[in-house]
Order: structure tokens, then sequence, then C-alpha cells
């Protein structure tokens, strides 16, 4: 049971990962229409970042990039054996770097947050 205690965060950072990368790959999610041009849909990977900081606050920005992490090569997988190749190997890798790092960033934001708020709290005590 105690493994289970350090794989549940790392794992639900991974299966949101993957659902992101596959809403964004089926289009069910358009953000551009405009092929090549900026990628705008990396910033949904804010989501499984957050989301995971959310729920496992103790662990959140290591969980979040150990479960990124994970998820790269089973959505490289997804991507090689589903999806048309539209990009060389290097741009997928920089696309997953990407990925990896936005989902990373959403879970800095949530801890960010979190402890601007309990400072907000404690000088709110302190004042009265």
């Amino acid at each position: 049971m105690a493994i289970w205690r350090t794989i549940k965060a790392p794992a639900t950072c991974c299966i949101l990962f993957v659902i992101a990368f596959i809403f964004l790959k089926n289009g069910w999610i358009i953000v551009s229409d405009k092929f090549p041009g900026p990628e705008y849909g990396l910033l949904l990977f804010l989501f499984p970042g957050v989301i995971t900081a959310l729920i496992f606050r103790s662990t959140a920005i290591f969980s979040t990039l150990l479960g990124a992490f994970a998820a790269v090569p089973f959505c490289f997988i997804l991507r090689w054996i589903y999806y048309v190749r539209v990009r060389p190997p290097v741009q997928e890798v920089a696309y997953a770097a990407s990925a990896i790092f936005w989902c990373v960033l959403g879970a800095m934001f949530v801890v960010l947050a979190t402890t601007a708020y309990r400072q907000y709290l404690t000088n709110k005590k302190g004042a009265h």
C-alpha cells in the first residue's frame, strides 16, 4: 500500500496529460486552424499540472514533473501508431518538452497562489 501513495499523484498527472494530448490531437479542442503557426494548444497542458497540484499539495511540483515525464513515451507511441506524422521527430521532442514545461508551470502557479494566500492570511491575523 505504501507504493500506491507514492505513485498516485504522478499517475493522476500522467493520465490527465495523456487526456489533454488526445483531446488536442483528435481535434476535439481546436485552438488554431493555421498550420504552421503557434501552438496555443500547449496551454491546455496547464490543466493537468493545476489539477494534480490541487489534489496532491504536498508533492505538487515533483509529482507533476514525474507524471509528465511518464506520459511522454505513451504519447509518442500513440502519436506514431494512430496519428499522421506532420513533424520530424526532433520537433516532436520539442513539443513534448514544451508540454512538460506548461504542465509543471501549472503546478508551480498553484503552489505560488496557495503560498501567497497563506501569507496573506498570516499577515491579516497579525495585523489585528
